[in-house]
């Protein structure tokens, strides 16, 4: 009899784990609070499930007989993934209190700084009134504890700082907010894979993000780095090593989200999961070996075949097709470029775009190697 996975939502990003996991061999059963998501239609089995309800979620396990629980590309089901592997003892990486230490900004921050590493002035804060002795701007402000970009600004003075603040804790299920130092310079993301205690992968890729008031929301990524050079990507790489010792992991997997300032690389947010990006994909089609598989070996307890991995090679892109909330989607208006190694729409015509992020979605991405004639485009992303 098959092994069976359950995989925790039904979204874009854990179609890629269940279409991994069936390709595998594998049983898969997704759960989500909603239906008629994309994951739903492809796994073997979907049952009406809150992903952030451990109880509920553990039961279904159970009861479906479960051998392993994942997912990727989510905080919140990720958090459950580790609670309910650690109920029933099934494979997982990390425990709950690391969870929570990397899902709680300011936990991790603080970690940072009394480390050395990346350090950044920061603020912690359960009400608005509190933020009133700040005075570095510019800063940015988001919620302690929420995904996805959710309240994250960019504040330019102290008039801003109090509703901005009232606006993250809003948003943050522990009603708290941090504000920080703003980072200058360009983004860079590193997926990170650990095994046996060392960081057997480290891909470092850059991190197209838009401005104003979509600050931080990606609209891609490219590997290799176009605006970073070779000693900034080692000192990321670095970097991370450093920061993998100090909170003594052994094995999983990380994403990384970092900026290369003046002061060199500095991190804003480490993810104890797969990104939610489908980065994986990129790194394929670019790097030549499969992170994703990669990361299932680790958590199988089996060696991660990294052997195809290529290191001299052009430039390649990740680019999501984007629009904002409350639009109708129409294929046309998305074109598919015609050297694309892989895309995929997330919409079909005339479905109304859901709110995810609540300002740009993505309806679509595709990877491919970029065009000589359009590597220099890039430029423009430079600080």
């Amino acid at each position: 009899m098959n092994n069976t996975v359950l995989v925790l939502g039904s979204n874009a990003g854990q179609t890629d784990l269940i279409r991994h996991m069936k390709s595998r061999g594998w049983r898969t059963v997704a759960c989500a609070h909603v239906r008629n998501l994309p994951g739903e239609a492809i796994a073997d089995a979907f049952e009406q499930v809150d992903v952030r309800d451990p109880d509920a979620v553990a039961a279904l396990a159970k009861r479906v007989g479960a051998d392993l629980v994942y997912s990727v590309s989510s905080d919140l089901a990720i958090k459950t993934a580790v609670s309910v592997s650690e109920r029933l003892g099934l494979p997982h990486f990390y425990s709950s209190d690391f969870i929570d230490l990397l899902d709680q900004k300011h936990k991790l921050r603080a970690h940072l700084n009394q480390n050395g590493l990346s350090e950044v002035a920061y603020k912690q804060v359960t009400s608005a009134s509190e933020g009133k002795g700040w005075s570095s701007f510019p800063c940015v402000v988001k919620p302690a504890d929420a995904q996805g970009q959710r309240g994250v600004v960019v504040v330019k003075d102290s008039d801003e700082l109090l509703g901005a603040l009232d606006a993250a804790i809003l948003l943050s299920p522990s009603k708290t907010a941090v504000v920080e130092a703003y980072l200058d310079g360009v983004e860079i993301s590193s997926n990170v894979l650990v095994y046996q205690g060392e960081v057997v992968v480290n891909e470092v890729s850059e991190r197209l993000v838009h401005s104003g008031h979509l600050f931080g929301i990606p609209r891609g990524h490219l590997v290799p780095c176009y605006n970073v050079s070779e000693e900034m990507r080692a000192a990321a790489r670095q970097l991370v090593r450093d920061v993998v010792a100090s909170l003594q992991i052994t094995s999983g997997c990380l994403y990384f989200q970092m900026k290369i300032t003046p002061d060199g690389p500095k991190i804003i947010e480490i993810a104890p999961r797969l990104d939610g990006c489908h980065m994986w994909r990129l790194i394929y089609h670019a790097r030549g070996f499969d992170f994703l598989a990669a990361t299932v070996d680790v958590l199988l307890g089996k060696a991660p075949a990294l052997a195809l991995r290529r290191e001299d090679i052009p430039l390649h892109e990740l680019l999501f097709q984007q629009t904002p909330p409350g639009s109708v989607f129409q294929e046309a208006d998305f074109p598919v470029p015609a050297n694309a190694h892989y895309h995929e729409y997330r919409y079909s015509d005339g479905e109304t775009v859901l709110p995810i992020n609540g300002l740009m979605e993505v309806v679509g991405y595709y990877v491919r190697m970029t065009p000589a004639d359009e590597v220099s485009k890039y430029g423009a992303d430079k600080r």
